[in-house]
């Protein structure tokens, strides 16, 4: 979540956050377990006053047990703001057009129709012409509206609508005309204006709907115009004012610039075939480049080579930064082998700054630093990678053995920089060293002798003598005493003295 959302002004330390958790916060497993696919491997508790405790998980560096105060309506809507996330990178429609064209009912033939598209929301706001009248400010009486039934909703039924409407009051704003990009693997309608580089109402809308913030397309279209406004001296000489760095070595008519860096440069480009920039066969298709013109980002049109890692044509590369050529992440165009290890096609190989890898998917099961590890897409089932190359964390593709005890297939496990087990997410209830372990989040933690650290009970059982109720949560010290209970109210129940 941004933290600008938040009520407390600086992130809570570790210390303040148990000192709430033990003031009386009650735990909400319900909510921890639908934030199970951001990787933050996060806990929630409830709060007196409405509002939500987030505590950070082990999954991101520096922030484990540190955490954050929400309102009760910020946090339920970054709750279903999660799981419209997850939805639509499960549909693959995690871009702008790929988003509206999985709900477009007209798709391209969208451009035939804006008129009878605009009579229609009116209709359906019960608004005249005179109240959505192409201005900014009527944007403000949509945004209301798409507010009030809901993001989904909208979406559902009025996705063509909204982007007949905002295209016309941009269109309107440019002085442009409606084109349909018909290069693109999706065609979809964008605007065409002389003092602007190509406008999209699609990412306008998309972005709104996609967001976390509440609806705003009147800010959202102001700064689409703003963005795509040609500088006065591109405007008087196109060529001279665009043809500097990896492009000016490419005829103009290579490709079309779809959006610019604040002083003209071109930052997002369609090229209109295979072309060769900086050395590197690109794709037809889009690239990024920096803002001294450097290439950054761009699929390959056949087989290369960044320093040891071969990459097949129809991968998509990104670099850190084009000075040194590092490579953030790759995403695969076909199955490949990477750094010996079969990764599925589709799916991001990420790179820590070392360029060790950092994560990737797998095509195929495999044992990986002795740990048999899951393949498939999913983002639950990556490897990660620590950033001396040893496995961070994987899902166990058989059963097996770690510090003595057998983990089932589906376990997620988690291990520090030595190889050593930080913790393990069960599938199912299970028994370590004789204590009923809940499963899901948290995750069950152990010290670096094996022992367990941290777990919550699956049943009513006595430990040390002492019976704790199911659903109870026991930190123990090395030698496996309990040092600290809470209930599952998130009531402290006993501390060691």
């Amino acid at each position: 979540m941004a933290q600008k959302r938040t009520l407390n002004e600086r992130r809570l330390t570790k210390r303040q956050v148990q000192e709430l958790i033990s003031s009386g916060a009650r735990p909400r497993p319900d909510l921890s377990s639908a934030l199970e696919s951001t990787r933050l491997q996060a806990l929630v508790y409830e709060l007196a006053g409405d509002r939500y405790l987030l505590v950070f998980g082990a999954q991101v560096p520096g922030l484990e047990g540190k955490g954050d105060i929400y309102a009760a309506d910020d946090f339920y809507r970054f709750v279903r703001w999660t799981a419209k996330v997850d939805e639509d990178a499960k549909h693959g429609r995690q871009s702008s057009v790929g988003h509206w064209a999985y709900y477009s009912a007209l798709k391209h033939r969208l451009i035939a129709n804006i008129d009878t598209l605009v009579a229609q929301l009116r209709s359906t706001m019960s608004r005249t012409a005179d109240d959505l009248d192409f201005s900014y400010q009527s944007l403000d009486v949509v945004s209301a509206y798409v507010e009030g039934i809901g993001v989904e909703r909208a979406q559902q039924e009025i996705y063509d609508h909204l982007v007949a409407y905002v295209g016309e009051v941009l269109r309107l704003r440019i002085q442009g005309r409606w084109e349909v990009n018909d290069r693109d693997r999706q065609p979809h309608p964008y605007l065409v204006g002389a003092m602007h580089d190509p406008t999209m109402p699609i990412n306008v809308v998309w972005g709104q709907l996609s967001s976390l913030a509440a609806v705003d397309l009147r800010t959202a279209a102001a700064n689409e115009v703003r963005r795509k406004r040609k500088p006065p001296g591109l405007v008087a000489d196109v060529v001279t004012s665009v043809r500097a760095g990896a492009l000016a070595t490419l005829p103009a008519d290579a490709y079309e610039v779809t959006k610019r860096w604040a002083d003209g440069r071109p930052w997002f480009v369609i090229f209109k075939g295979d072309v060769e920039v900086a050395g590197i066969p690109c794709r037809a298709g889009e690239a990024w480049f920096g803002r001294k013109g450097e290439l950054i980002g761009a699929m390959l049109s056949r087989e290369w080579s960044f320093a040891t890692r071969r990459f097949g044509a129809g991968s998509f590369f990104r670099y850190y930064t084009a000075r040194d050529e590092r490579l953030n992440d790759v995403k695969l165009g076909a199955d490949q082998e990477v750094d010996g290890l079969p990764c599925l096609g589709g799916t991001l190989v990420w790179f820590h700054l070392n360029q060790r890898v950092r994560s990737l998917h797998l095509a195929s099961d495999r044992d990986v630093d002795g740990i048999p590890c899951a393949s498939g897409e999913n983002l639950l089932l990556a490897l990660n990678f620590h950033r001396n190359g040893r496995l961070a964390a994987a899902v166990l593709a058989r059963d097996h053995v770690l510090i003595g005890r057998e983990f089932p297939r589906g376990t997620h496990i988690s291990l520090d920089e030595r190889g050593g087990l930080a913790g393990v997410t069960l599938r199912e209830d299970r028994d370590i060293d004789g204590i009923p372990v809940k499963a899901g989040a948290p995750a069950l933690k152990f010290h670096e002798n094996g022992r367990p650290g941290e777990l919550i009970l699956a049943r009513d059982y006595a430990v040390a003598g002492r019976r704790y109720e199911r659903g109870t949560f026991l930190r123990f010290d090395w030698d496996g005493r309990v040092i600290y209970a809470q209930d599952r109210d998130g009531r402290m129940i006993y501390a060691q003295p």
